[in-house]
């Protein structure tokens, strides 16, 4: 059995970016992902983007997890993610960037 990869992602105020992110993780060859979103009080459209993506993760399979936090900044939000980890490994990404499609696989 795959080990568990978690990947953290903090989110302020990057809802016309996220949803690329979000997308690249779906199209990860290593299934095994468990997605941790914490949300650093955006005021834009980021909450409905990201929830829009809850159901596509729980269709392959991988385990999606929301937090919304007030906005305590980018180290608050990763260790509000990191309290949620529950995979054997795990990554964080920033909300505007993206994985090729083998990234987390050759992490592994």
């Amino acid at each position: 059995m795959n080990k568990i990869v978690s990947i953290i992602i903090p989110c302020y105020n990057h809802g016309k970016y996220i949803g690329r992110m979000l997308e690249s993780v779906l199209a990860q060859s290593y299934k095994q992902i468990e997605l941790i979103v914490v949300n650093d009080g955006s005021t834009d459209d980021s909450e409905e983007v990201i929830l829009s993506f809850e159901k596509r993760f729980h269709e392959i399979g991988a385990i999606f997890k929301y937090i919304k936090q007030v906005n305590s900044g980018l180290g608050a939000a990763i260790n509000a993610g990191l309290t949620k980890v529950t995979g054997e490994y795990f990554c964080w990404a920033d909300a505007d960037d993206y994985y090729e499609p083998n990234s987390i696989e050759a992490r592994v």
